[in-house]
């Protein structure tokens, strides 16, 4: 009989035990679709000397609205077209964001792709990717096609 009472006890001081470590402020479980981040839509390119350089600002939002705060960083896609024919979107940088720059909700982020082939055309989208890897969806695209050199060679 003593032996119940001690199993008892344990399992009571057990279930205590889960209920005091299981406190805290808890949301409703989410699927990834929305907590992923809003589309960034103001990537915008300047030229330069040898490449160009993209420009963008933070996401504040995820999808379903909420206040965006985990951003982890940036997918810098590419597209390009030469005599070969168009080729797919790739993966050409992951930007991480780092901890100084990720609550600063005006923050403004860049990317140069350079050297850049003459006659090529150059297509580019972002995506803004949070800490747990939850992709948001594709940016605008802006596209250029390198120029030739000046004097033509």
């Amino acid at each position: 009989m003593l032996r119940h009472y001690a199993l008892a006890g344990l399992l009571g001081a057990g279930a205590l035990l889960l209920l005091v470590s299981a406190c805290g402020h808890k949301t409703g479980i989410r699927p990834p679709s929305l907590v992923a981040p809003e589309a960034i839509g103001d990537l915008a390119l300047t030229l330069g000397d040898r490449g160009v350089t993209l420009r963008w600002g933070r996401p504040q939002r995820n999808a379903d609205g909420s206040q965006m705060d985990d951003l982890g960083g940036f997918v810098v896609l590419r597209a390009q077209r030469d005599g070969a024919g168009r080729q797919p979107f790739t993966r050409l940088a992951l930007i991480p964001v780092e901890d100084r720059d990720r609550f600063q909700q005006e923050k403004r982020f860049s990317y140069t792709d350079e050297p850049l082939t003459a006659g090529t055309l150059y297509r580019y989208r972002v995506l803004a990717v949070t800490l747990d890897g939850y992709l948001g969806n594709v940016s605008n695209t802006v596209e250029l096609v390198w120029p030739e050199p000046a004097g033509g060679a």
